[in-house]
Order: structure tokens, then sequence, then C-alpha cells
């Protein structure tokens, strides 16, 4: 493994039961210079929490106190065999009581692809905790087509053909210039994530109405890829186009792994919209 990598993960949690029959892996640093400015980070669907280490890191020396969790059957959380475990509500849910756990005085969600749907759903939820800010990346305003394909096999033979739905997902997620010692990495831990929990989520995928997107008037960055063969750019500028108090910014020479691709443009969008949001 490349000595880049030998130090892994950076972003260690702890079981936390979040909700009753809900235990999630939690990562949590409370703040030093700025403890009352709390960044909650969510993955998307196969991702992990450790995904936004190269963010963690450099937000954690500026002093902010920050949480990042894995989604259930993700990483180190509970992975439940049942299929209502990853209904969207349940999600939603989850999302909302680590809200209510750690929130601060001021609060700034940062989000990518599926848990970009996630964090549109708590904020129309009206959380009893201010969030201040988001920061959406590899979005889109409608839902995802999931239905049919592939994901309609039985989840063992999916597990049988993990190989070629890799290889399909490096190919659309990755810009052609990623590294590939990193893409390889992140690649051997989404096998942690079985392929039964990931049939479920995209079956029970959900995601806001658009009609009601209008009504957030907080501050939000979206970002996209402009070779983005998940979430297309063109789905970013539609959700900023509805949002009220929303800017769009493209990065070049980058595919829907955006805070793994180009940390510094996500972190730049970040402290830009912090200065904004405060």
């Amino acid at each position: 493994m490349s000595a880049q990598f030998t130090d892994l993960p950076i972003v260690r949690g702890q079981p936390v039961a979040i909700r009753p029959h809900r235990t999630l892996s939690i990562a949590h640093h409370p703040g030093t210079t700025q403890p009352d400015t709390v960044v909650f980070f969510c993955h998307g669907a196969g991702g992990n929490k450790d995904q936004w280490r190269l963010q963690w890191q450099a937000l954690k020396a500026e002093g902010y106190s920050l949480v990042a969790w894995d989604l259930m059957g993700h990483g180190d959380s509970a992975r439940p065999r049942d299929d209502q475990a990853y209904a969207w509500p349940e999600l939603v849910a989850d999302y909302l009581a680590i809200l209510q756990r750690y929130a601060g005085a001021r609060n700034l969600l940062v989000a990518h692809s599926f848990g970009t749907g996630l964090s549109l759903s708590v904020l129309l939820a009206k959380p009893t905790v201010t969030i201040n800010a988001a920061l959406l990346l590899g979005t889109q305003l409608h839902r995802p087509a999931v239905s049919g394909g592939l994901m309609a096999l039985p989840a063992w033979i999916l597990e049988w053909l993990r190989p070629v739905l890799a290889k399909g997902f490096r190919e659309r997620a990755w810009h052609a210039t990623a590294d590939p010692v990193l893409v390889a990495y992140e690649e051997k831990l989404t096998e942690r994530n079985r392929l039964h929990m990931f049939k479920a989520l995209t079956k029970n995928a959900e995601w806001p109405d658009a009609d009601l997107i209008p009504t957030l008037v907080l501050p939000v960055s979206v970002l996209a890829g402009d070779s983005d063969g998940l979430t297309p750019a063109s789905g970013g500028q539609d959700l900023a186009g509805q949002l009220p108090n929303a800017d769009f910014q493209v990065l070049e020479a980058c595919g829907h792994q955006l805070m793994l691709e180009k940390p510094d443009a996500v972190l730049k969008a970040f402290n830009k919209l912090l200065a904004k949001a405060l």
C-alpha cells in the first residue's frame, strides 16, 4: 500500500446507539479555538466517513468541531438484514438525531451524492437546531433513476458480479486522471459494504419534493464535477437554480468523488460558504 494510506483511517468513529436499535459508527471531534461551530459530514451511498479525511484534517486544524458518521449498513456501522432498516425516513431520523446530539451554536452540513438528498430532506423536516449553511457535492434536483437493470437481480448474484459493478462505477465516478492508488484504495473499502444493503438502499430511496426546494432559504453552495457520470453537473445546476440563496460551481477534470479528487477546491468552497453564513 502507498505510504499515503498507511495511517488510515483518519476519521475514526465509535459505536453510538443514536436511536433504539440504530447503532452507527460516529466520529466526533470537539473543536478547540472555534468549538461552537460544528461541521457535519454526510457521505453518499456505498461510501464511508473517512472519505472526508482531507477536509476533516484541515478543519480540525482550524479549530472547528466536527462530526461524521457511517450510514446504516456502511463502514463500521451496524448491518441489519431487514430492508426497512434502510428506508429513507429511518436514515433521515438518524441524521436528525445526530444533529440534536452534537449541534453547536452554529452548524454547517457538508454532504455528497445520496447524502445530499438526505440533507435536503433533513432541512425540509425543520430540525430543532439551527443549520446555518450547506455544501452539497455531486447532487441533483430530482431523484436518481435506480429501478430495473442490475439492481433488480438478487443480492447473491450482485455479489458474484461485484467486479463488473466495480468496473462500471469506476468508469462513471472517477475522472480519468484520478490517482489509481487512491481509486484502488477506495474500491477496497467499498468491499465492506454488502450489496444486499445497497440494493435495499436504492429500492427505498426517496428524494425531496422539488416543489419544496425553494422554501430552503439558508446559504447553499453546490459543487459538481465536469466529468461526473453518476450525477451530471446539469442536475446540480438545476438544484442550485431552485434554491433562493445558492451558488453553483463546476470543478474541472473532476468526476463524482469531489472531496477526494479536488480536496483543496472543496475546502475553498467551504470557507467561502462559511464566511457568507456566519
